[in-house]
């Protein structure tokens, strides 16, 4: 903390550097998320490949709430 006088009286005030640091930070932090244009057949693709072999389980993932608020779109199967 730096120290100021001002009329007699002594004023201690916080650097600057934090709040600029901090601002740019937060300004910056969209930045760095890309937009990525994926189909659903890739979506359906990667679910088999971290899953498995299982359709029911895959289905489930493709459903989830997870899934819903990462692509935006609520994925039904019907079967």
């Amino acid at each position: 903390m730096a120290k100021t006088q001002k009329r007699g009286q002594v004023i201690r005030r916080k650097a600057q550097q934090m709040k600029v640091k901090t601002a740019s930070a937060v300004k910056g932090a969209g930045r760095s998320a890309k937009q990525v244009q994926v189909t659903l057949g890739d979506l359906i693709a990667a679910a088999f490949d971290t899953v498995g072999g299982e359709v029911k389980k895959v289905a489930q993932v493709m459903s989830s709430r997870d899934m819903t608020a990462a692509t935006g779109k609520h994925i039904v199967f019907v079967g």
